[in-house]
């Protein structure tokens, strides 16, 4: 099959997952998650005054004992506005890419602009390689906050600390686990800095959206003593509930339209490395290139 048409092809490919992505993308469609103590939005990330964190850094009345929270504050500032600012860039340059690539193709397939096929090379090689690059670092941003930041984690300017949202909880939804004569939460184990809070990759797990098992978990007899805080398990209790399971899945729309705007976007780079290579065999095309020259031959 001519080259032309699998440019047409990977073009039109690039034009329509783009168009998907627009359409799930919690970004563009700024999906929102209301429920007890929290109320995100992710147009939030657009008007964060970052610059206000590093100027605070810089300032000589922030003690040491701050200053590396401080810092994780910024960087997690920073990233949320990248990432917010690049999503938009990245769609709006795939949509323009794929569909000038898609309609100059269009007509090379029908013979039409055949003197101009060169130039669509051209532009497929330079358009292919701005858009696989926006696009790879969009996929890289989003990728890193999705698999390591705090979900619904906030900036909080006034008190300067992270606000977060979710805390962890046992698979079968409870805050506590009986080991060995006494409780522990899902975090007794890891130290870092806000472990106690799930990342945005865990909003997909049952325990975090509605479970009918878990109701039932949390509401039978058995288990109504353990619906408390205790030190240790005289109560005979394996597990601890302190709240009533999620009772929407809020959190799994977010996490599964996450999810495909990341593959949709992995698909959309590699269409580009396809769209960059077409280019570079439709510009190097020795039959185009004798068409030229027998057609200027023609008109002289």
């Amino acid at each position: 099959m001519d080259k032309t048409f699998f440019f047409f092809y990977i073009s039109t490919a690039i034009l329509i997952l783009t168009i998907i992505v627009i359409c799930i993308s919690p970004i563009i469609n700024n999906v929102g998650v209301k429920e007890e103590g929290i109320n995100f939005t992710f147009s939030s990330w657009r008007t964060n005054n970052c610059k206000f964190l590093s100027d605070k850094i810089n300032s000589d009345e922030i003690g040491p004992e701050i200053l590396h929270n401080l810092q994780k504050m910024k960087n997690l500032c920073y990233r949320k506005k990248a990432m917010y600012d690049l999503e938009y860039a990245s769609l709006f340059i795939d949509v323009v890419l794929g569909f000038l690539c898609a309609y100059l193709s269009l007509l090379h397939c029908f013979h039409l602009g055949t003197k101009f096929i060169r130039k669509t090379g051209m532009i497929g090689v330079i358009g292919g390689t701005i858009g696989f690059i926006i696009t790879l670092v969009c996929i890289c941003y989003n990728g890193y906050i999705f698999n390591n930041d705090i979900a619904f984690g906030e900036v909080d300017f006034a008190q300067l600390k992270i606000i977060s949202g979710i805390e962890k909880l046992f698979s079968n939804g409870a805050t506590h686990k009986c080991i060995e004569g006494k409780y522990f939460t899902p975090d007794f184990n890891d130290k870092d800095d806000y472990s106690k809070y799930i990342k945005y990759k865990d909003l997909g797990k049952k325990q975090y959206n509605y479970n009918s098992e878990f109701y039932g978990n949390y509401y039978v007899d058995q288990t109504s003593s353990c619906k408390t805080t205790a030190i240790n398990c005289t109560i005979n209790c394996n597990y601890l509930y302190a709240s009533p399971p999620k009772n929407t899945f809020q959190n799994k729309n977010l996490y599964d339209r996450w999810m495909a705007t990341l593959i949709m976007n992995i698909f959309i780079d590699i269409c580009f490395v396809g769209v960059i290579i077409l280019g570079v065999l439709l510009f190097k095309d020795k039959e185009n290139s004798n068409y030229l020259q027998t057609d200027s031959s023609d008109e002289k």
